[in-house]
């Protein structure tokens, strides 16, 4: 494995489709959900009800580490990013707005659902979003392919 450069990183965030959100709860159990996120303005927002494990969790520690990969099918190729910080719900109207349209167009590119308009709805939508305190990413790149081998002349001497 080695490190990503940061625009290898931001690229990833950028192209993931999935990523999961882990949380510590207050008997130091750990959870992890997988959820659909966009990184937009320095930012990772999901959308997270307010119910739940999860939300008993966050009672506890608003602070999260947060997951995004990617993989070739024949795992020759993958990687991840892990991003630590503090969530934080999204009550600002315009915030939340701009970051669901954010969201809505990342997944209409990636997964060419239909445009959902530029007015998503926002009332009674659970937003948060992760202000990211640190972030790396890793990698494994394929193997190069094996350079074939020429035989030299005391080899083909003995054919």
């Amino acid at each position: 494995m080695i490190d990503m450069s940061p625009c290898e990183t931001l690229s990833l965030l950028h192209n993931s489709r999935v990523g999961r959100i882990a949380f510590v709860d207050a008997s130091k159990r750990p959870y992890t959900i997988p959820l659909r996120f966009v990184y937009h303005n320095d930012t990772i927002y999901v959308r997270l009800a307010f119910d739940g494990r999860k939300q008993d969790a966050l009672e506890h520690s608003r602070r999260v580490c947060f997951e995004a990969d990617e993989c070739s099918d024949d795992f020759s190729h993958y990687a991840s990013i892990i991003a630590e910080g503090t969530l934080f719900d999204v009550s600002n109207d315009e915030e939340k707005r701009d970051a669901l349209l954010a969201m809505n167009l990342k997944y209409e590119r990636l997964a060419n659902l239909p445009h959902p308009g530029p007015n998503p709805v926002i009332q009674g939508v659970a937003l948060r979003k992760i202000v990211i305190e640190k972030i790396s990413g890793r990698k494994r790149e394929p193997d190069p392919p094996a350079t074939p081998r020429r035989l030299g002349r005391s080899a083909m001497a003995g054919k």
